[in-house]
């Protein structure tokens, strides 16, 4: 996994903190995952982005690993949004039942909408 240990990387755009995931993701990759993403959930109200365009194969521990970092995200008061357009990883969380949860979108410019749901009384999270 060192490939695409080298190839993740975090940005921040504009509040976004986004999470860019690369190649395949399994079980042995969810410990470096978790790095990264505790890294970001320190933050006061984190507004997480995961970026799965680039990753070409994952597993029921990715999603393990999105499902308690959403939590996490949530319960600080933050925001989760996830990026991701292949079909087949869309599939997956549909079977997952998960997106609904994940909300994916195709781009982070998909997710300048979310911005006003902040100032909206009783909206929550995207996801």
């Amino acid at each position: 996994m060192t490939g695409w240990q080298s190839a993740s990387s975090i940005r921040v755009v504009g509040r976004w903190s986004v999470l860019r995931l690369t190649g395949e993701l399994d079980i042995e990759s969810v410990p470096v995952v978790e790095e990264l993403l505790v890294r970001l959930l320190t933050l006061e109200k984190p507004v997480v982005v995961i970026d799965l365009r680039e990753v070409t194969f994952f597993d029921c521990a990715l999603l393990g690993v999105l499902c308690r970092t959403r939590a996490g995200v949530l319960a600080a008061g933050g925001r989760f949004a996830v990026l991701c357009t292949r079909p087949w990883a869309l599939k997956i969380m549909r079977l997952a039942d998960l997106l609904e949860a994940f909300g994916p979108v195709a781009s982070l410019a998909d997710l300048a909408d979310l911005d006003a749901l902040d100032s909206s009384p009783g909206r929550g999270s995207r996801a």
